[in-house]
Parts: structure tokens; sequence; C-alpha cells
């Protein structure tokens, strides 16, 4: 008699339901049971073997479908119509939105995708919900172009299609591709709405605020468990806080900068001694590293020198890591 993992486990089930085998020692039951079926069920580790094997296939497999979806558009593109360039990619996004939700459906749905063992199901439903949100942001860019005079707009309204689908699809398959499908699309729309609404372009502040606003939700949702992949969560929020903190150094308000990217780092310290978490040591690390140099080489305006610069980039770099080591051992030790 020939028997596979599953039905070795509705064996094993059944035993412990029937009160025969002790749940404490389920192990013990599988081994006896495999023996017993003359070895027909694989090991597990054949059976991980199977299933990453599977998962490279359909990767492999997505890959050799896109790659010839472009070659063959590539050279027909500008000769199509706009209805058939977004009826083509919204088609695109609907068929990868079905087999996302056949690989869901297949896994019983979004609670067996979550579960451990359906993890290649769950990476394979997320990365064709982020190619779908990725193809229906394409093609309503298109299309809203088209119907809209305000450039900024259609690109914010088209970003905000891709972080829907996007959001939809974490909800399926919970990921760090999925996460990072919705924040690409958020960081892409903030900046796009902005200039739709004829603000005063001059000043980087609204950006830096809704940046610095979009990592602390961030984070605050990682903290509260929100986000499933918590430790990606953070790093992806302290990024984006960081990035708001800079925005205002890159234009004409650099003080600003300086400011609140030693202030992002300060934050992220005291974030490390209450959570123990490393990404916020190292981006207090990272944030007071960036501020400090900037700050010595626009105070002195530029006479520092190449070398002046480096080297204070060099002793701020070890001074905050020395920092972050007492931390961290305090922190430890408390």
């Amino acid at each position: 008699m020939t028997s596979d993992t599953s039905t070795l486990r509705r064996v094993v089930d059944g035993l412990v339901d029937a009160g025969l085998v002790d749940p404490a020692r389920r192990g013990e039951a599988d081994t006896v049971v495999r023996d017993a079926l003359g070895s027909g069920a694989p090991s597990p580790m054949a059976g991980s073997l199977r299933r990453r094997m599977a998962e490279i296939a359909g990767y492999v497999g997505g890959a050799f479908v896109v790659g010839a979806a472009v070659l063959f558009f590539s050279a027909t593109w500008a000769d199509l119509t706009l209805g058939v360039q977004v009826g083509l990619l919204l088609g695109t996004a609907a068929i990868l939105v079905a087999a996302a939700l056949a690989l869901a459906a297949a896994a019983r749905g979004r609670g067996g995708l979550a579960a451990g063992h359906e993890a290649v199901r769950r990476r394979l439903a997320s990365v064709l919900m982020t190619g779908a949100a990725g193809s229906a942001a394409f093609g309503a860019g298109l299309l809203l172009a088209d119907r809209l005079d305000d450039g900024s707009l259609a690109v914010a309204l088209a970003a905000l299609v891709g972080l829907v689908v996007s959001l939809a699809g974490y909800l399926v398959a919970p990921t760090t591709v999925g996460q990072l499908g919705i924040m690409v699309p958020a960081l892409v729309a903030v900046p796009t709405f902005l200039d739709s609404l004829d603000t005063d372009s001059s000043s980087p502040l609204p950006l830096a605020a809704l940046y610095l606003l979009l990592g602390v939700v961030w984070l605050v949702l990682a903290e509260r468990g929100v986000w499933r992949e918590v430790l990606p969560a953070r790093v992806i929020g302290c990024v984006v806080a960081v990035l708001g903190a800079q925005v205002p150094v890159f234009d004409t308000l650099a003080w600003p900068g300086y400011v609140a990217t030693a202030a992002v780092g300060v934050a992220a310290f005291w974030l490390y001694v209450v959570s123990r978490a490393w990404p916020y040591l190292a981006t207090g690390v990272v944030a007071v590293t960036i501020a400090v140099p900037e700050a010595l080489s626009d105070w002195f305006e530029g006479a520092l020198g190449a070398a002046g610069v480096l080297l204070a980039t060099g002793v701020t770099l070890l001074l905050a890591a020395l920092a972050g080591l007492r931390l961290r051992q305090e922190v430890a030790e408390g």
C-alpha cells in the first residue's frame, strides 16, 4: 500500500482523535505509521525540496511568460490603440488575480495561506497579486492620462489603483513582497497628489511631513501586529521615515532636514530601548551619521572639503556605533 504525506497525517490524526495515541507522542506515532506503511510516505525533507522546486518552477515560468510578452509587445506596442493597450494591461491584471485566488482556494482560503505549510502558495500568490497591481496601475495610468488634463492627478490616481490592488493582495497572501507592493505606490501617490493640488512647489515641507507621517503610521501598524512580517515592516517604516526627514535637504530648506533627521535618529534609539528591535538601533546610527556631517558641511559653507566631510562622517559613525553598542548592552542587561 502506498501513502503520501497527507495520508500519513490523516492516519495519525485519526489515531489521536480516537484516543488511541497520546497527542504528546504524535511524533513517535508518525514514525511508526510511516515504517508500517513501508516508507511509502516521502520524508519531510523530500517534500520540502519538491515544494521549493515547484515554487522555483512557478517563478521561472512566470518570468518566461512576462519575457515573452515584453518581447512580443515591444515591437508592436506603439502601433496598438489606447483601448487595446489598456485592455491588455487590465486583462493581464485580471488573469494574475484569478491565478492568485486559485492558489488561495487550493489552500482553503486566506487562513490556509497563512499556515506555515502553505508558505510556497502564499509567496506565489503574493507575487501574482503584486504583478497584478503593477499591470492595473499601468493600465489605469494610460487611460487616466488620456482622459484627464492634469498629468500629476492621473499618475496619483493610477498609483492609488496599484495601492488598492496591492492591499487586497496582502489581505489574501501577506508577505514582505506584498508590503513593498503597498509602499511603492504610496510613495508615488503622495508627491503627485501634492502637485495636482497646486501646493507651493518651492517648499519641500509638505512632502517631507507626509513621508514622515507615512513612515510613522507604518511603524505603528508594525508594532500593533497589523503587518504579519514585523521585522521587514520595521525596516520599511524606518527607511521611509529617514527619507521623509531628508526631503528638505534635497531642496532649499536644508536645516529643517538636518533637525528632522537627527530627531528621527533620537526617536529610533528610544524605540530600540522600548522594543529591543535591531532595525531601530540601526536607524538611529544611520540617521545621526547622516545628519551631523550634513549640518557641519553646511555650517562651514563647504570649507571642510571632501576630506573634512569624510572625516566628520567617520567620526560621527564611530561615535554613533559606540553609543548604539552601549545602548544595546544596557538594554540587554536591563
